[in-house]
């Protein structure tokens, strides 16, 4: 056993960390409308996990090289550290929110097919 927690050969996963934040009034391109997105919080810490598929990423930070990281099984947008992310009460959609700038989506699994299907315009009128 190390001195006092010094020098542990058993090596951790890193945690994933993201901290809740007041929800806020955003316009929702998919449904239209302002909605209230009760459900924001900021990431801390780069995803270790898919949300979409469950892949665990041993290296993290080699999926996080990318402009925008996606998973590289399911092609899922990853949340990067630092950004708010918010679900629209309307619809559902995650989205990226940006102060001062207009929402960016991140596209679920059936809004990426669709997407793929029709172009990356998605509209939920098709």
């Amino acid at each position: 056993m190390p001195l006092f927690g010094w020098g542990s050969s058993d090596k951790k996963t890193p945690k994933e960390e993201i901290r809740p934040i007041p929800g806020r009034q955003v316009y929702c391109r998919i449904c239209n409308a302002d909605h209230m997105f009760s459900r924001a919080w900021r990431r801390v810490s780069p995803m270790v996990k898919c949300p979409c598929c469950g892949m665990e990423f041993p290296k993290p930070e080699e999926v996080y090289k990318r402009f925008q990281p996606i998973c590289p099984k399911c092609e899922e947008p990853l949340e990067q550290p630092g950004f708010d992310y918010g679900i629209c009460d309307g619809c559902g959609s995650k989205y990226e929110i940006t102060e001062g700038c207009k929402p960016g989506l991140l596209p679920n699994y059936k809004q990426r097919q669709e997407m793929n299907k029709y172009g990356k315009i998605w509209s939920p009128y098709w």
